[in-house]
């Protein structure tokens, strides 16, 4: 039995949206608590992959090739010729596997700000993570930098966030519009506040509401035990019709 096309449409938007939750949505990042809204994820910019190409370019290709280069130039043995170009493989494989390293650390690096906490997710190594959080109210100074010609031109810099208690700040390196971003951290902490404000307010005016609920209540009951007391003294004190 084949299967229609209804179901393969199914499953392919099944797959996308896994896909987009897994790598770019926003809404979800391990350690999330239930309840809790992402309100911004700032990733590494590209910047820092051709940053980490580069290096490879130049460290894997242009230097083993320069050293290829002087040894077919020069009459070694055979045996001494094959040691050299199996050590030049390995540097290769070597330089190769740093480099997926490091652009798994760049890919998987990135600052959540959620309607609670800011959490910074740390890819140390290939298999280690770093995790650290704080609260959105120990906030204290949100600052974004950008360093050198192509940084301002690629408007490419540095995002540091101080915290309370801290004294080294929450430092995110290869941040897009690191000032709009540190201005959009500021808003989602001040919008938290006034939240925070609004909810406690409501709920002092229901416990208030609540209480002069409770007093109106007793205060009626009083007046109607009054009022029976009053219509059972006006009772005795009637006189009786003569006879």
């Amino acid at each position: 039995m084949f299967a229609s096309k209804n179901s393969i449409s199914r499953h392919r938007e099944k797959l996308a949206k896994l896909h987009t939750k897994i790598y770019r949505k926003t809404d979800f990042f391990p350690g999330q608590r239930e309840g809790e809204e992402v309100q911004l994820c700032i990733r590494t910019h590209w910047l820092r992959e051709m940053q980490i190409l580069g290096r490879f370019l130049l460290l894997a290709v242009a230097a083993p090739g320069g050293i290829f280069y002087l040894i077919s130039s020069v009459d070694f043995p055979t045996l001494a010729r094959l040691i050299l170009n199996l050590l030049l493989i390995f540097y290769f494989l070597f330089a190769w596997l740093l480099t997926f390293i490091e652009f798994i650390k760049s890919e998987m690096t990135l600052l959540v700000a959620t309607n609670e906490r800011i959490v910074d997710i740390t890819r140390t190594s290939l298999f280690d993570r770093q995790m650290s959080e704080t609260n959105l109210d120990r906030i204290q100074e949100v600052s974004g930098f950008t360093h050198g010609i192509l940084s301002a031109l690629v408007d490419v810099g540095k995002l540091e966030i101080l915290t309370a208690g801290s004294e080294s700040p929450l430092v995110m390196r290869f941040v897009k519009s690191p000032q709009l971003t540190a201005r959009k951290i500021l808003d989602i902490q001040k919008n938290s506040q006034q939240r925070r404000r609004t909810s406690d307010f409501g709920k002092r005016e229901g416990d208030q509401l609540h209480s002069r609920k409770g007093e109106n209540l007793s205060q009626e009951e009083l007046k109607k035990m009054r009022g029976d007391g009053a219509a059972n003294n006006l009772q005795k004190r009637k006189p009786e019709k003569p006879v």
